[in-house]
């Protein structure tokens, strides 16, 4: 038993640091190796185009080659930040090893010569190779009877995409926090993030837009309100919220409540020259996220603005709580 227990010691050792049994560069090397193949940076995107030449031939004289390399150098021009590589091929048997790698490099030369001719600047280019004929393709011509062999290739280097800006919004009003001068109070874009302090909510029932006992007593304190000060005007806006229809149905219904506040103010004797503008924005202005029916329900309104309007002092009793 003792014998036994002692070589599952040995067999557990033996396994369990064979990995590292190396030097500590080793071993470094390996951890290394370990955290890079999860961390590792984003895929650089790489064309490769290939260009054919005749065979034992490195000048550049066929036209679909010539607009290959333009449609190349078009893409460069209108990126710089595109990188190209460059290398260069021949055939096993278009001459003994020497001459197939000067035959691969002038085909290189040819190439690059070309590209620099057409205004691409010389730091672009990462790499000229030539292989001459150490890199074989199997099949020796393509169905056009182009030689596979004879060619350079290029390869269109992309930088990597930038990377995904986070994107924090606190008060969920679809503005980020770092541009958004009210982070945490739902606002609009027109108001850099910060809500329309100086509206006031007309409420409607959900997919409504008939008046009712709240709405009336909003509408009465604004019409009393204009009464007491002939020089204000009013702008007018209605409001929908999706949940209450379709884009088009919203958009109907919040010129509905837009006109019926006007045509209601006009009622109680408002002088139509003070309503300068009604307009509806449909669900393009939401006052809230609408994540619950008490917020989908605050969405439902019309929205009257004063023009020319000063609050009372603080000490002195609003008439008008529901100004924001």
């Amino acid at each position: 038993m003792t014998k036994l227990r002692h070589l599952v010691i040995l067999l557990f050792l033996s396994t369990g640091f064979s990995v590292f049994a190396g030097s500590p560069a080793d071993e470094l090397n390996h951890r290394t190796n370990t955290v890079n193949q999860y961390f590792q940076p984003p895929p650089q995107r790489i064309d490769t185009i290939v260009i054919r030449f005749e065979y034992k031939q490195s000048a550049l004289f066929h036209e679909y080659t010539l607009e290959t390399l333009d449609s190349i150098i078009r893409i460069l021009l209108l990126d710089t930040n595109i990188t190209l590589s460059i290398d260069g091929y021949a055939y096993k048997d278009e001459g003994s090893d020497t001459v197939c790698y000067y035959l691969s490099l002038n085909r290189v030369l040819f190439i690059q010569t070309y590209v620099l001719g057409r205004g691409i600047a010389v730091t672009r280019i990462n790499s000229l190779k030539a292989y001459g004929r150490t890199r074989q393709k199997y099949v020796n011509k393509d169905k056009n009877g182009l030689w596979v062999n004879c060619r350079a290739e290029l390869r269109l280097v992309y930088p990597p995409p930038p990377k995904k800006k986070e994107f924090f919004d606190k008060d969920e009003d679809g503005i980020a926090d770092d541009e958004d001068k009210c982070p945490d109070v739902f606002g609009l874009s027109d108001f850099e993030g910060c809500p329309d302090s100086g509206a006031i909510a007309v409420p409607f029932a959900i997919g409504d837009w008939g008046l009712t006992s709240v709405t009336y007593n909003v509408l009465d304190s604004v019409s009393k309100l204009l009464r007491e000060n002939p020089e204000l005007t009013i702008s007018i806006d209605g409001h929908a919220n999706l949940a209450e229809g379709s884009y088009v149905l919203c958009q109907q219904l919040a010129k509905e409540r837009a006109g019926i506040v006007k045509n209601y103010l006009l009622s109680r004797q408002v002088n139509s020259a003070r309503i300068l503008e009604v307009k509806s924005y449909g669900i393009t202005r939401p006052a809230n996220a609408a994540k619950n029916p008490q917020q989908i329900l605050k969405n439902a309104r019309a929205e009257i603005r004063l023009n020319g309007y000063r609050k009372p002092p603080a000490e002195e009793k609003s008439e008008m709580p529901f100004i924001k």
